[in-house]
């Protein structure tokens, strides 16, 4: 007898297909002008971290090498800013930034960094006490005064816990949506690279989610360059600071 088969035929496709589209990494860096973005987000991130290093490093030192009165009271002060919530003070500081004619800059952004933050401050503080007093009064033996021991002694000597601290500055503020966002809405060009990458994920998250992924991936390139760069300092400025204290 004759015996026909008879059915449909297709060819089975593997259950994993590594199939890269290069050219998303080209799109997204046109189409929502990503050199522009970088700029912005670096220029913020960079004098921002600069004024976070130069202004925690002083009040770290004094706190930790001057003795004067309400000292503990007022690094108790500094320290109770740590845990108050930042939407408490979004409202007045919008509003005094609005008055003085600084929404739409760059400042709101970058001249807060130069006055200080409690968390940096503390951590610079217990890396300083650490430090041996005796190198401070070698110093003044030789003639060197208060600033002259912070440059040629104590920085010397605190360079992980620095890097720690412009590492994790530069990352929080290259990651930053929310103040960008409000401060910086009437002026789209001066925008950062976190407000565009969201406002363009919104309108082609559902069309082509692959340009979302390639638009991430070159948001992340910087941070984690700086920190694969600095890492040995990081970890050991964190360490330092949390064990021999």
């Amino acid at each position: 007898p004759l015996i026909t088969w008879e059915g449909s035929w297709r060819t089975l496709q593997p259950s994993r297909q590594f199939d890269p589209h290069w050219e998303n990494f080209s799109n997204v860096w046109n189409e929502i002008n990503y050199p522009r973005l970088l700029f912005n987000t670096f220029a913020i991130a960079i004098i921002g971290t600069i004024g976070t290093v130069l202004s925690c490093t002083l009040v770290a030192y004094g706190f930790a090498r001057f003795r004067f009165p309400g000292r503990n009271l007022l690094f108790l002060l500094v320290i109770a800013t740590i845990f108050l919530p930042g939407a408490v003070t979004i409202i007045p500081t919008y509003t005094l930034f609005n008055k003085i004619g600084w929404v739409g800059t760059w400042l709101p952004l970058i001249v807060p960094a130069f006055f200080a933050n409690a968390y940096d401050v503390f951590l610079l503080r217990q890396y300083l006490l650490t430090i041996p007093r005796e190198m401070d009064e070698a110093a003044a033996i030789d003639g060197a005064g208060p600033f002259r021991t912070l440059l040629s002694v104590i920085i010397p000597q605190a360079w992980p816990v620095i890097i720690a601290v412009a590492i994790f500055h530069l990352v929080y503020s290259w990651n930053d949506f929310f103040a960008p966002l409000i401060y910086l809405s009437s002026a789209p060009d001066l925008q950062t690279v976190a407000v565009g990458l969201a406002s363009f994920s919104g309108a082609r998250v559902s069309s082509d989610p692959g340009l979302i992924q390639a638009g991430t991936l070159i948001t992340l390139v910087i941070p984690v360059a700086a920190f694969l760069v600095f890492q040995r300092f990081f970890v050991r400025g964190i360490v330092i600071t949390g064990v021999e204290k």
